[in-house]
């Protein structure tokens, strides 16, 4: 576990899935990160690496050849080689072996750098083709934030707002969580969009086209906020669990591509959005978490 900290905030990553495990405040106590309850939702924030999402028929293909991985990819699953930069930054790498191989063809490095700057933490995803060949990827974050922050609060007194806009543009799934060509619009309520537990009983808020790339937690009782700005990416979800219960989280998600679609078929460079990249090209795309207490 490597440790991140200055004057306000305690930060704790994994080396396993370079995945944010703590938020802590310095101030109130409180802890943002959602913290892996298995009754609930075993996983506090991982990223999504080579691939976002499910695939049709759990298949893609490079070249005609077939490929089968992971839901949301194996980066979540790995471990990554951890090497401390300062107190307030540490960078996690992930390169290919036999079994990425199988079901990812090609010599990549990932490289995430998590950097506290303030009530600011900034994650990096650097990603390098060292492939011969163009590289096709995917990436996205899926970070879980508590909700409940202080005494006497339940969930329906939280939301997710957005800026410059009165609606969503929702992306449809089918009863695969497929994506469709269909979309409806999701109206706010003073940009604001209610968190219910029913709100995500068909799967995750996928949208797209957002005006301003910020989406903002926060609560009608409390003024603190949870802000993410993630202008790299072209997509977001927002998700929590559906359970027989209210699940006192809900989870951000900035997505470089959309999951598969029943519209398409299995090769990779079909896919929405997805990213390529020439031999020897490299990318970096970042989001910024902000706690405002």
């Amino acid at each position: 576990m490597q440790v991140l900290e200055n004057g306000l905030f305690h930060v704790e990553i994994n080396e396993l899935g370079a995945e944010l495990t703590s938020i802590r405040s310095k101030t109130t106590g409180t802890e943002y990160v959602w913290q892996a309850d298995p009754a609930v939702w075993k996983r506090h924030a991982p990223i999504l690496f080579p691939i976002v999402g499910r695939l049709k028929d759990k298949t893609y293909t490079v070249d005609g050849k077939a490929y089968e991985i992971t839901q949301h990819g194996f980066g979540r699953d790995l471990e990554w080689q951890a090497r401390r930069v300062s107190d307030t930054c540490a960078e996690f790498v992930l390169e290919p072996n036999d079994d990425t191989k199988k079901m990812y063809p090609w010599d990549f490095v990932c490289t995430v750098r998590y950097t506290l700057d303030g009530a600011s933490l900034k994650k990096e995803h650097i990603t390098e083709n060292r492939s011969g060949t163009p590289m096709y990827y995917e990436v996205g974050g899926h970070d879980a934030y508590n909700l409940c922050w202080q005494d006497g609060e339940q969930i329906t007194d939280y939301y997710v707002a957005f800026e410059g806009t009165d609606a969503l543009c929702r992306i449809v799934t089918d009863e695969n969580v497929m994506l469709t060509r269909e979309r409806v619009s999701v109206p706010l309520a003073d940009g604001r969009l209610p968190i219910t537990r029913d709100l995500f009983a068909n799967d995750a808020v996928m949208t797209e086209g957002l005006p301003v790339r910020r989406a903002v937690i926060g609560c009608t009782k409390n003024s603190r906020t949870v802000t993410m700005d993630f202008a790299d990416f072209d997509y977001f979800a927002v998700w929590s669990a559906y359970k027989a219960f209210d699940v006192p989280y809900v989870c951000l998600e900035p997505w470089s591509t959309l999951p598969d679609g029943s519209y398409l078929d299995h090769a990779i460079e079909h896919k929405e959005g997805v990213r390529v990249l020439q031999p020897g090209q490299s990318e970096t795309l970042s989001f910024t978490t902000t706690i405002q207490e």
